[in-house]
């Protein structure tokens, strides 16, 4: 079953970074940051429409070794740990299966988990030189 597993992360990284590089030829997203591309790219996943492209503007990366957005820091530990386990479930189950138990723990959380997959693909996919 992890083999399972597995395979349906793979096949969800090869998949995005495949749609990140068509986005990359587009005119309209030709400028974006590709952390901002990959946000754009797993927004239908969410279930929400996606607006616009708008490039994130003197956003440093955080310094910090969690995959947690920055506007977290001050939430409670039960709201960290749940997204934390969220994105940790990615890698077990896949982006789908994932994005369906984010939706059901609600909008703030879905949000959260957004950004912080949004972080923790793109390290994964630079890591593996497929951006």
């Amino acid at each position: 079953m992890d083999q399972f597993n597995h395979n349906t992360i793979e096949q969800d990284i090869e998949r995005l970074s495949k749609e990140v590089a068509e986005k990359k030829k587009m005119p309209e997203y030709k400028e974006m940051p590709e952390r901002e591309l990959i946000k754009q790219t797993i927004q239908p996943l969410m279930g929400r429409p996606s607006s616009q492209p708008t490039p994130a503007v003197g956003q440093p990366p955080s310094t910090q070794k969690t995959v947690l957005p920055d506007y977290l820091r001050d939430s409670p530990a039960e709201i960290k740990l749940q997204v934390e386990k969220l994105v940790d479930s990615v890698f077990h189950q896949g982006i789908e299966k994932t994005v369906k138990a984010a939706k059901e723990a609600g909008p703030f959380i879905l949000d959260a988990f957004h950004d912080a997959l949004t972080d923790k693909l793109y390290d994964e996919l630079k890591k593996r030189n497929l951006i």
